[in-house]
């Protein structure tokens, strides 16, 4: 393999020397420019093909999900605005990196010119993240300037592309002839989207708030017309390439975001107390399904090539796919933290009751168990300073007070043991004071801390929001895992792959119909402060795998019967490529020196 010395343009062989060979140790100086052909085929000029996913490639994707993880820190989900927040700045970031995979997977060679290319690409991401955190639905006085930025920052990218095209179209005129008609289109392409984005720099203002909708419909034509023109060109299509891997790779990535949710989960649940039982459970019903997740996707990605159209909209799904896996992310962190807030609350109301229940405590004794467990929540009170203020407050009234329980429960509301409002005002406090502590906050100028019920309400308002979110995400998951397995033939043949994605769909919809509860809330709450939830999409797709599992089985009964053709087996990722013996042999050995050379160079 070749080594490089720290910031150096030249690589040496290690390979070891042999009388034919050329002399160990050679430099091979890192051109300004480099040629996307093939030099070392004998068949026709074709472009050089690769399996994997070269460093490069996979330092941009880290870009773009450190972007996601920046917008992801600087925005929360409390609103179906915040929502569409995520999906229009995902969708920037997503078909950039479309744009800039589709022509690394067939052009992209090792050179400075290349090299300085991918520091333009790489810095526009860096300017995607600085706009991304003024990022939202609407334009407004405020955040003008970064759609202005981001619109900028689009054009510039595309112009980039648009040069490189031409950069590579010079050194395949000749050899390529077939080539060159779709070159110029794909060139002409970036060129109209990089001006397009332009001229939107000039319509960004408060009066147009939903203007940049208007970049999705130039993202879907750039990124349609430019598979479209690749597939039906001959020498620059897609099916020979690794985009299968790129995309695969990306999903992981993506993936891998989710996991770190997870450990911001267990920072914030155990962290401070240690671990529960409960904790567990909560942390686990994440990790069963990010696990799951996982195994689900890659169970059907695939093995063999499948159409060219079968493969645009195999490409084109995996933006839903991946803002449903970002989406139910969040909405399975929110809801992780919810359920540990729900049994502190509880532990609350428990206390509160103790101190009034006959044979009553000591009066210093109950108000010290309530201030001890109060404690023990490791409320962080700097998120929460106004809540602080209030809860010291009512401690303070009932160490002042003669008898803290109430004599009677007169609105018929469950008893909190001591004083009813004296109550209220404390649980609603507390329960403000640990979503915020959690880093679940909510804007609303209209209440105060003295008002803690009412906060109370929208946070349960938020939670009924993320419910239903949560389940329309994941329902929308399972209806792409449907339409995946039915575009990459999972099983062989027609009635087992029919079977797979129809139980698929028979998920995606049992998933969706659990919004229905939303119009009972206590049903809803009951549901939502029960682990059970965190385990619903990780037991669904279990069963799915499952069914999976039991028609490979029957398909192999059926192999073995000879009732159905014998189908790859293989689960690698990679495209798999035609095979021609013939067209591989070497004209003679010293071909096959001069390849095998040309190899360790590179």
């Amino acid at each position: 393999m070749p080594r490089s010395s720290f910031l150096s343009f030249r690589t040496y062989s290690t390979r070891r020397q042999s009388r034919t060979d050329t002399p160990a140790d050679t430099p091979h100086i890192i051109p300004w420019l480099a040629s996307p052909l093939d030099q070392n085929t004998v068949r026709s000029p074709r472009l050089r093909q690769r399996a994997d996913a070269s460093p490069i490639e996979l330092f941009y994707d880290v870009f773009l999900v450190a972007n996601l993880a920046t917008f992801s820190a600087t925005h929360e989900i409390n609103n179906i605005k915040a929502v569409w927040s995520y999906v229009g700045f995902v969708g920037i970031i997503w078909f950039t990196w479309l744009q800039v995979t589709l022509f690394d997977l067939r052009f992209s060679r090792d050179s400075i010119f290349e090299r300085t290319c991918k520091v333009a690409q790489l810095s526009a991401m860096i300017g995607f993240a600085s706009a991304g955190s003024r990022f939202s639905s609407q334009i407004n006085d405020e955040n003008v300037w970064a759609f202005k930025s981001l619109s900028i920052l689009l054009s510039g990218s595309r112009f980039m592309l648009a040069l490189q095209y031409v950069i590579n179209l010079w050194f395949i005129h000749e050899k390529l002839r077939s080539a060159v008609r779709g070159m110029f289109v794909i060139i002409g392409v970036h060129i109209l989207t990089g001006i397009s984005y332009l001229i939107m720099f000039l319509t960004f203002k408060p009066s147009e708030p939903h203007i940049w909708i208007v970049w999705f419909g130039l993202f879907g034509f750039e990124s349609v017309v430019v598979i479209t023109i690749s597939n039906y060109t001959p020498g620059i299509e897609l099916d020979d390439t690794h985009l299968t891997t790129r995309m695969g790779l990306l999903t992981l990535i993506i993936i891998g975001e989710h996991v770190i949710s997870v450990t911001r989960i267990v920072n914030k649940m155990v962290a401070g107390g240690g671990w529960t039982l409960a904790s567990l459970l909560h942390v686990m019903g994440v990790v069963t399904t990010v696990y799951l997740l996982w195994h689900s996707y890659y169970d059907i990605s695939p093995r063999q090539t499948y159409g060219k159209i079968k493969q645009q909209i195999w490409t084109h799904l995996h933006f839903p796919f991946h803002m449903c896996i970002i989406l139910s992310s969040e909405a399975c962190q929110i809801l992780a933290l919810a359920l540990d807030i729900s049994l502190k609350l509880r532990y609350l109301l428990e206390t509160t009751n103790f101190a009034c229940e006959e044979p009553r405590p000591a009066m210093g004794a109950a108000l010290n168990l309530l201030n001890r467990t109060i404690t023990d929540m490791e409320i962080d009170y700097t998120r929460a300073p106004h809540e602080k203020a209030a809860i010291h407050n009512v401690l303070g009234t009932l160490w002042n007070q003669t008898n803290i329980c109430s004599s009677a429960n007169t609105t018929g509301a469950k008893a909190y043991g001591i004083k009813e409002e004296q109550g209220r005002f404390l649980t609603g406090n507390v329960t403000v004071a640990l979503f915020s502590s959690m880093g679940i906050t909510l804007e609303d100028p209209d209440s105060t801390s003295s008002e803690g019920m009412q906060y109370v309400k929208l946070y349960l308002g938020l939670l009924a929001f993320v419910y239903v979110y949560y389940f329309i995400t994941v329902g929308l998951a399972m209806l792409h895992f449907a339409i995946f397995a039915t575009l990459t033939s999972r099983h062989p043949g027609l009635w087992f792959n029919a079977i797979a994605a129809g139980f698929r769909l028979v998920c995606a919809a049992v998933l969706i119909s659990q919004i229905a509860f939303a119009k009972n809330f206590d049903l809803t709450y009951k549901y939502m402060t029960h682990p059970i939830i965190l385990y619903t999409f990780s037991l669904t797709m279990l069963a799915v795998l499952l069914v999976d599992r039991l028609l490979d089985i029957l398909a192999a009964s059926e192999w073995s019967k000879g009732d159905v053709s014998r189908q790859s087996s293989t689960r690698s990722t990679a495209p798999m490529l035609p095979h021609d013996e013939e067209a591989n042999k070497r004209s003679d050995e010293m071909d096959e020196r001069a390849s095998n050379y040309s190899y360790e160079r590179e």
